[in-house]
């Protein structure tokens, strides 16, 4: 099988693409900057061609050039508070009409292949669901921010285009995900609480958590494991799927399994009216996602969490030559 990953270069894309070589799949990339050079490093340079998902031209060439078997769409704009306000035209030409952009293209391809669409826990917002999780099939989006109303929107946008254009399309709600390959590509104003404590330690800060940052915590590659579960299935029973952690972690965890590396330089939860220095989205933690249908229909379970991320994103570090 061979795949196209638009925002194959971000974060969960690279993700994505050391999967899928594990797998022995062929893969290419595509977004707007390719892979920095420490991660070409591990990876190899995967076939990378450079675009923007805005423009259905350059699309249109790629898939037409690559005729692929399945495509999995990464491609998005995940911004903060200030970049809501500062350009939303962009965040909604990026995440609904690179989208439709990327729709239209497939339907001009004589073979179609089949469309996995990533969204986010975004789109549940913050209200608390009837249940301990939020269930794909109980659940009533209601998204807050600008970037869950648009992947919600970019959700509904598909399914009514893959209907019209006959497309194979499946659609995965990302949780909060962290871990290797995580890197400032400019898309993404606020990384992960986890990258920024290492960010931080990288230069010699000391870290202050303002809670304990508790949630779903998916760590990067078994984002991949699950994406790649989807794609790889023979057959769905659903179109629909939540891919979170499976477990309750927090970020205070995070920095306790670190804290006695070399270059670490201590953390603790602020206090009375300290300010803190790692931030994150949202005011409050959220509950977690229900991970059973996709445990049920494709035999995914996560298989990293606590030491066992903790280890493994230290061995990441080592492989790509950073002291972080």
């Amino acid at each position: 099988m061979s795949v196209i990953i638009t925002g194959g270069t971000g974060f969960v894309g690279l993700a994505l693409a050391e999967t899928l070589q594990a797998a022995g799949r062929e893969v290419v990339l595509f977004g707007r900057d390719p892979m920095p050079e420490a991660f070409a490093g591990v990876l190899g340079w995967l076939p990378f061609h450079r675009g923007d998902i805005t423009d259905g031209k350059a699309l249109e060439a790629l898939l037409a050039a690559t005729e692929p078997e399945a495509v999995v769409h990464l491609a998005a704009v995940t911004p903060d508070r200030a970049a809501e306000m500062d350009d939303p035209s962009s965040i909604v030409a990026v995440n609904i009409g690179g989208t439709t952009n990327l729709m239209r293209a497939l339907s001009r391809l004589k073979r179609r292949p089949k469309v996995l669409l990533a969204s986010s826990v975004a789109v549940y917002g913050e209200i608390p669901p009837a249940s301990a999780t939020y269930r794909e099939n109980e659940a009533v989006p209601a998204p807050q921010s600008l970037y869950g109303i648009t992947k919600l929107a970019a959700e509904d946008a598909a399914r009514r285009l893959a209907g019209l254009y006959d497309i194979d399309l499946t659609i995965a709600r990302l949780g909060p995900v962290y871990g290797p390959w995580e890197y400032k590509t400019g898309l993404r104003p606020l990384l992960s609480p986890h990258a920024q404590v290492v960010d931080l330690w990288r230069r010699g800060e000391h870290v202050v958590l303002p809670r304990r940052l508790t949630g779903d915590w998916l760590y990067s590659r078994d984002a991949g494991l699950g994406l790649v579960a989807l794609l790889l299935a023979d057959h769905l029973g659903n179109g629909l799927y939540n891919l979170g952690g499976g477990s309750m972690t927090d970020v205070a965890d995070w920095c306790e399994q670190l804290e006695t590396a070399p270059w670490a330089h201590g953390w603790h939860i602020a206090s009375g009216a300290e300010k803190p220095n790692v931030v994150f989205g949202l005011a409050k933690d959220r509950a977690a996602l229900d991970i059973a249908r996709i445990g049920r229909d494709v035999g995914f379970h996560p298989r990293f969490s606590g030491r066992t991320a903790a280890d493994d994103y230290r061995s990441w570090l080592a492989a790509i030559g950073t002291p972080l």
